[in-house]
């Protein structure tokens, strides 16, 4: 069943013996470089390669500034150093280059970057590429790539684009004359069918809920569009009010990746932790006094509605709904700022570590979340609603499958095409305009 979670366990080791050593290799092809020797391949499984020289050519640039020697001497100068780790840098960027365009799919990319080689080759300390992406040197154009940036800001763009048209017709909904008319749905109401069927197709994340009820909201009253006053429009606006959550939560796409990660993910892992383990319980634990407080004073209070105005205000669902989500961006903020503070790991001050300012725990979920939303944005990833432009291909797909054929080559090949010529395209450009404005 799709999911949302990145699995972090990897193959366990044969009993055949251990996974290669890192450093004696980081050893071998740095002393091969300084000769100017051919490097000569490592011993290593073909399923992997990638994981193991990824890891060697990290470890390669670290000592290039820290563990070697040789390279702090009097005798080596800064050019030199930043020659060679330039070097590195492009020997690593070349390798994942070559890899990705084998189009390897999503399990394939997490299992590289948590897969686990020893040290040396009797130690018990294991080492992980996820590991290094925090160290003090890091390849940073390896690291922060302005694509993956670019095709998470794209997949982010459908989303608010669904926020925005969803609002708009909760804002403005079709006149009940209108919607039994000819015309009953608009281009709006076409766009929003077609993000939620796109979004439906692909595998399902916590985005999916606020799709499903968006889906069960237009289903309910075909073959005209949800009006005010119905079930129907009711559900709309729950899924407006769940996906506009879903967008501060550290699940991809979301807003706390745009900017500083380092800042926002740990703040929305603490609220989410938070919610799970502090104020859901509570809430439950005093929820019979909530209700019959409640009851209390409503029934106190129940005075006729005043009419406020005689001009055609929006409908009375939208201003409800619309109050209720402002009530609960202010709840949150006011217990995101309750939490941080009690939260807080002061040692940050000291330690200048913005990934654990929330203690060490939350700073390596934070990781965790930051790293799934690497993986997912790498390689050739169709996100809705380009996700349609797959369907020919996976019913040509389907026949053939049902007649005994293979699947054939062409088809992975047309993937690729297609994807390069959508959503690749639209990402390179954003990915210069990213490179352009960080001139």
């Amino acid at each position: 069943m799709p999911h949302e979670r990145c699995p972090l366990l990897v193959p366990q080791r044969s009993a055949e013996g251990r996974r290669p050593a890192v450093l004696p290799a980081v050893s071998r092809l740095k002393d091969a470089i300084a000769a100017n020797r051919d490097i000569s391949e490592f011993d290593v499984h073909p399923d992997e390669r990638i994981a193991f020289l990824t890891l060697v050519h990290l470890h390669l640039y670290q000592s290039y500034f820290t563990g070697s020697q040789e390279l702090t001497s009097v005798w080596t100068s800064a050019k030199d150093i930043a020659s060679l780790s330039n070097d590195t840098e492009n020997r690593l960027l070349n390798l994942w280059s070559e890899y990705l365009d084998t189009n390897p799919s999503l399990q394939e990319v997490q299992s590289i970057l948590w897969s686990e080689f020893p040290s040396q080759p009797e130690s018990a300390q294991c080492l992980r590429v996820v590991d290094s992406f925090f160290a003090e040197h890091v390849p940073p154009a390896f690291l922060a790539q302005p694509s993956k940036r670019a095709m998470h800001f794209l997949h982010l763009l459908g989303h608010l684009f669904f926020v925005g048209t969803l609002a708009h017709y909760l804002l403005y909904p079709p006149s009940f004359i209108m919607s039994f008319s000819y015309r009953w749905y608009g281009a709006r109401e076409t766009l929003i069918l077609m993000v939620v069927a796109s979004s439906l197709l692909a595998p399902w994340t916590i985005y999916s809920l606020s799709y499903i009820l968006a889906f069960l909201g237009f289903l309910l009253t075909l073959p005209s569009a949800p009006l005010p006053g119905s079930l129907a429009f009711t559900l709309l606006h729950a899924a407006l009010i769940a996906h506009v959550v879903s967008l501060h939560l550290p699940y991809p796409p979301s807003i706390v990746y745009l900017l500083y990660p380092s800042a926002f993910v740990p703040l929305s892992t603490l609220l989410v932790q938070g919610t799970l383990r502090i104020l859901l319980p509570v809430t439950l634990l005093l929820l019979p006094a909530l209700l019959l407080t409640s009851y209390l004073v409503s029934a106190s209070l129940g005075d006729p509605t005043l009419q406020l105005s005689s001009l055609n205000p929006a409908p009375m669902e939208s201003r409800t709904s619309f109050s209720l989500l402002f009530l609960l961006v202010i709840g949150l903020f006011l217990f995101a700022i309750a939490t941080s503070f009690a939260a807080a790991d002061m040692s940050f001050v000291t330690s200048g570590e913005p990934w654990d300012r929330y203690t060490p725990a939350v700073g390596q979920l934070a990781r965790k979340r930051f790293y799934c939303t690497i993986i997912r944005h790498t390689g050739h990833v169709f996100f809705p609603p380009f996700n349609l432009l797959r369907m020919p291909l996976i019913v040509i797909d389907f026949v053939r499958s049902v007649f005994g054929y293979p699947q054939a080559p062409i088809v992975k090949k047309l993937e690729i095409v297609m994807w390069r010529a959508s959503v690749g395209l639209i990402g390179a450009v954003v990915a210069s305009i990213w490179l352009w404005g960080s001139i």
